[in-house]
């Protein structure tokens, strides 16, 4: 078989794995990972799919290569196209349900049977925000020179080590207890800015108007 065959076969067989590993690298959170780790996670999500598509194809193959025994003709591969989209919609269901494993931390099934403690997200700082926080949460945050600000959670960085956060309607609060309204839109506080501690604070509740009692003038 001619070189060029055989590293189409060897293309094919990990393209999936690779594909894969690329849509979840790219909208999940995780944990960095060394070259060799990534290669070794594609060629296991390779397997995987491969696993998945041929049981729901008979083991047909999205190529099949002709071969001349006499030699007097060279190999040729005929395409599949069925087969290829078939792999693809694999490959992507694939990829979307380990997104959601990580995402929605499918390692709560293996704490509760006790085998494991670790969580599928990059850190405690994605565990909390991932898990406890949404758009809008009031935050108060306390900076490393003393002073707090607080806010509405808009964004936060994917990662600790950059500890970054976005809060709208900002204010920063004294040693009073008072607070003063930051002008504009919101208050970009970068892991410059020394962030020691994050409350994420009850939302305001205000009382329906049924509720308010009328008071007399």
């Amino acid at each position: 078989m001619p070189a060029t065959l055989l590293a189409l076969q060897v293309l094919l067989i990990l393209l999936p794995g690779f594909s894969a590993a690329y849509i979840v690298q790219a909208l999940a959170t995780r944990r960095s990972q060394s070259d060799l780790e990534r290669v070794i996670e594609a060629i296991v999500f390779s397997f995987i799919i491969y696993v998945c598509y041929i049981s729901v194809n008979s083991g047909k193959l999205p190529f099949r290569i002709l071969h001349d025994p006499s030699g007097k003709t060279e190999d040729t591969v005929l395409w599949e196209p069925a087969q290829l989209i078939l792999l693809a919609v694999v490959t992507l269901i694939f990829a979307l349900a380990s997104v959601a494993y990580i995402r929605f931390d499918g390692n709560r099934l293996f704490h509760w049977i006790k085998l494991s403690e670790r969580t599928t997200r990059n850190s405690i700082w994605n565990d909390v925000f991932e898990s406890e926080a949404i758009d809008g949460q009031p935050l108060q945050i306390e900076l490393a020179d003393g002073r707090s600000v607080l806010g509405s959670l808009l964004y936060y960085s994917d990662v600790a080590e950059d500890a970054s956060i976005y809060l709208t309607e900002a204010s920063w609060i004294d040693s009073d207890g008072n607070t003063i309204a930051i002008p504009g839109s919101g208050i970009l506080l970068t892991r410059n800015s020394g962030i020691r501690a994050v409350s994420l604070l009850n939302p305001a509740v205000e009382a329906p108007i049924s509720e308010v009692e009328p008071k007399a003038s």
